[in-house]
């Protein structure tokens, strides 16, 4: 038995229909692993890495905040915006992740924004965290 795996984000399409043997994301519940038989269930996306194997290999990447649904044998994934990892930017990651901390010292940012750059800042760790290592690693 194999999965069926669609990722999508607002930017494009990463995968549609790519046979897998299984998925690892990050819900809000924690990290989740898909493979075929799984029940159905819809669940939310946090920031957070994902990784898949199958017949041609394995890859991952990290993605941001999204949704994921789980029927009939087939994943998809609808993130904000997902990078693959040979697509991150470790020193791009690591200004990001500066500029989040500045902006997180001032003492005049509302609610929204403190969470706009939290978010930012969370997503800058987990590009530098996830750069670095093998995809099948954990």
């Amino acid at each position: 038995m194999v999965l069926k795996l669609n990722i999508l984000s607002p930017e494009r399409k990463l995968l549609e229909g790519e046979m897998v043997d299984e998925v690892t994301l990050t819900s809000s519940e924690g990290q989740i692993q898909i493979l075929p038989g799984h029940v159905s269930m819809i669940g939310t996306l946090d920031a957070g890495m994902f990784a898949y194997k199958g017949g041609s290999g394995a890859s991952g990447g990290v993605i941001s905040n999204g949704f994921f649904e789980v029927s009939n044998d087939e994943l998809t994934v609808m993130a904000e915006t997902l990078e693959l990892q040979g697509e991150i930017d470790l020193n791009r990651a690591k200004k990001a992740q500066k500029a989040a901390e500045e902006m997180l010292r001032g003492a005049d940012l509302d609610e929204h924004q403190f969470k706009k750059y939290q978010l930012k800042l969370q997503r800058a760790l987990i590009r530098q965290q996830f750069s670095g290592k093998d995809v099948g690693e954990t």
